[in-house]
């Protein structure tokens, strides 16, 4: 009986123990988000692979999530990303915001740079009751996918250029094999003409 009771108030402690630790952590995490603050970042790119809750990281470090995404009620061509980051975050007015893949899962996320020490602070320099904005620059993968028509152009004008050599040296291959003396003289138009004897005159 007494051993019941033993077992009986471990086993109360520690439910007790574990409600609290968890009651704590959701109090400090609810703590921390109330001292995040909201920005928004406005792609022209697809935001595609990019979901709600997805890191925002600085220099990879992660300081927040994605809040929210929508079209941009003025002009579709602009995606609204919504960011919660951490009010310690170094967002400066000259920091950007661009996305990432994240492997080869397909997935992405934000990817915050730049930010120089003397530079102030995006919060600061927006006014009371504004959104603070970050530009947003174009991911590395869709740069080259925009310079990828450029790319095939020159390529299709080096293998035409390539093409031609090629038919060049076919053409001179079949001469040298038809005429062999070509290596040395060159084409028949080209040889050099046999120099004339001069004829003899009698004297008058």
């Amino acid at each position: 009986m007494e051993n019941d009771k033993r077992y009986f108030i471990a086993g109360l402690f520690i439910i007790v123990l574990s409600v609290g630790a968890i009651l704590a952590f959701m109090w400090l995490a609810g703590s921390e988000r109330r001292d995040d603050v909201l920005y928004r970042i406005s792609f022209t790119e697809s935001v595609s692979g990019l979901a709600v809750g997805e890191a925002v990281k600085y220099r990879g470090v992660e300081v927040g999530t994605v809040k929210s995404m929508a079209l941009d009620a003025t002009d579709p061509r602009l995606v609204e990303v919504s960011v919660s980051l951490r009010k310690q975050a170094p967002v400066k007015t000259d920091t950007k915001a661009m996305l990432k893949l994240k492997g080869i899962t397909g997935g992405v996320f934000v990817e915050l740079s730049g930010g120089s020490p003397n530079t102030e602070a995006l919060l600061a320099a927006t006014k009371a009751g504004e959104v603070p904005e970050i530009p947003s620059e174009k991911s590395s993968f869709t740069t080259a996918i925009d310079k990828l028509p450029m790319m095939i152009e020159k390529f299709s004008a080096v293998e035409d250029q390539a093409k031609k050599v090629l038919n060049d040296v076919g053409g001179l291959a079949a001469k040298v094999k038809e005429d062999p003396s070509v290596l040395l003289w060159g084409p028949k138009d080209s040889k050099p003409d046999k120099a004339e004897t001069p004829r003899k005159t009698r004297p008058d």
